[in-house]
């Protein structure tokens, strides 16, 4: 059974009053930490029932630039291929793409991924910066970590090498939690960009799953999305990964939309986030005080 008054999908406010139809359950999806709460009796619903994990670490986005740490400038790695995915620090997928910046001079690339007793390796031509996971390799088993990297190479030589990204597969126990709670938000029905930019987000996030928000959001945009909204989570998510020039586009393409739907929220959401790129593009430096 629902709710005597909110039919299911229905996004609830704080001060809304849920009011379980005879004496049934409302289940209620908290965007803030991606959990799902069951209630059986009236209640209001306001900050002390969704809140926010207090041992959460905020991540860069445009929405928290404070957050953001300018470690290189954005030219220092022109001659070192760069990591794109996965995405994150943790994902659910055991056979992920692997993609990169690519290198001038480079002939072939080679990607390795290693992990305890589990390493493969896999050459390719310069053409190709993307690399599907290969059939014939063995999956990447729940609950492990691994590390990618990749090597640029001249000929027969390596001559450069990506900085390693380390990445942990979700244990089952918890992929299988997770996906319970995807099936219950797609037994809503949502419209596809609603379920994308709130459920399914809040659900990744509170896991730190960028590489399966940005996937989920990704589709979408393939798909022809026209909601701003799309683009600049996206975009947002882009930045968590710390890939600006990924996040740049998708910036570029909320404004746009936002533009012609005359979204000001949109538009302040997606200025925020240029001001990070931006501030990439530009990091401050130090000068040293006048000599007296």
């Amino acid at each position: 059974m629902g709710d005597r008054y909110f039919k299911a999908g229905t996004q609830l406010c704080p001060g809304d009053a849920i009011n379980p139809a005879n004496g049934g359950t409302v289940k209620v999806l908290c965007y803030l930490n991606g959990e799902f709460l069951d209630f059986k009796q009236k209640t209001i619903f306001d900050d002390s029932i969704c809140a926010i994990p207090q041992n959460i670490v905020e991540l860069c986005t445009g929405i928290n630039p404070s957050r953001c740490y300018i470690s290189k400038g954005p030219d220092e790695d022109k001659e070192v291929p760069t990591l794109i995915s996965p995405y994150g620090s943790s994902m659910l997928s055991t056979r992920p793409v692997i993609s990169w910046y690519g290198v001038p001079g480079a002939t072939s690339y080679t990607v390795i991924v290693k992990g305890y007793e589990f390493y493969w390796e896999k050459t390719v031509d310069k053409a190709i910066t993307s690399l599907p996971y290969p059939q014939e390799q063995k999956q990447l088993q729940f609950g492990n970590t691994y590390k990618f990297t990749v090597l640029a190479n001249s000929g027969d030589t390596p001559i450069s090498s990506s900085e390693p990204l380390v990445v942990s597969v979700l244990p089952q126990d918890e992929q299988n939690r997770i996906v319970q709670q995807l099936k219950q938000i797609n037994e809503l029905e949502l419209p596809p960009d609603e379920a994308a930019i709130w459920d399914k987000d809040a659900v990744y996030m509170s896991r730190s799953l960028l590489n399966e928000t940005i996937e989920t959001l990704k589709a979408r945009a393939t798909e022809g999305s026209q909601n701003p909204t799309i683009y600049r989570v996206l975009a947002d998510r882009y930045l968590e990964a710390w890939l600006p020039n990924e996040a740049l586009r998708e910036y570029k393409k909320a404004a746009q939309l936002a533009k012609s739907t005359n979204n000001l929220e949109e538009l302040a959401r997606v200025e925020e986030g240029l001001r990070i790129i931006d501030f990439y593009n530009h990091p401050p430096t130090s000068t040293k005080p006048a000599q007296k």
